[in-house]
């Protein structure tokens, strides 16, 4: 789970906004905890408010000390911090408030050895790593609203 990201368009931390009477961080942890995600690992800046949000949930979370350096330094934090064992990850991001563990759920049930799993919804975060790898690509069609992310404050529903 990449939660490390700096909230800068926002003007204030997003995902410890209140999403249906909890952070929005914890509501997303909790879909892919009830998606039969385990274990998770959650990548986060080091505002100690994430992790407090997080209490009580079986997560693991690691601290990205330079979100600054884009998405692809948390998302090798993140899988470093997998248990060795693991033969496969899900990477996916807090902001996205729309996403249901049905989703979780339907990426999960696609996935096969050797593919790389994609929602296909529009969002273009793994483009490249899709790309070079198109050969193996699976897409699970999804709602477009599940992929949509907050990044202003005038995005928050009302």
């Amino acid at each position: 789970m990449l939660a490390a990201g700096q909230s800068t368009r926002f003007g204030r931390q997003k995902l410890l906004e209140p999403w249906r009477g909890e952070p929005l961080i914890r509501k997303a942890v909790r879909c892919f905890l009830e998606g039969g995600l385990e274990p998770l690992v959650a990548v986060v800046s080091a505002d100690p408010r994430l992790v407090d949000a997080l209490a009580g949930l079986r997560v693991t979370t690691v601290e990205n000390a330079h979100p600054e350096q884009g998405i692809s330094r948390s998302i090798a934090i993140g899988l470093r911090a997998l248990p060795e064992a693991t033969e496969a990850a899900l990477i996916g991001v807090a902001d996205q408030p729309y996403l249901t563990v049905e989703a979780i759920q339907a990426l999960v049930k696609a996935f096969s050895p050797g593919r790389i799993i994609v929602p296909r919804w529009g969002d273009h975060g793994g483009q490249g790593v899709i790309a070079a790898h198109s050969d193996v690509v699976t897409e699970v069609p999804l709602p477009a609203a599940l992929g949509d992310d907050i990044d202003r404050p005038e995005e928050w529903p009302r």
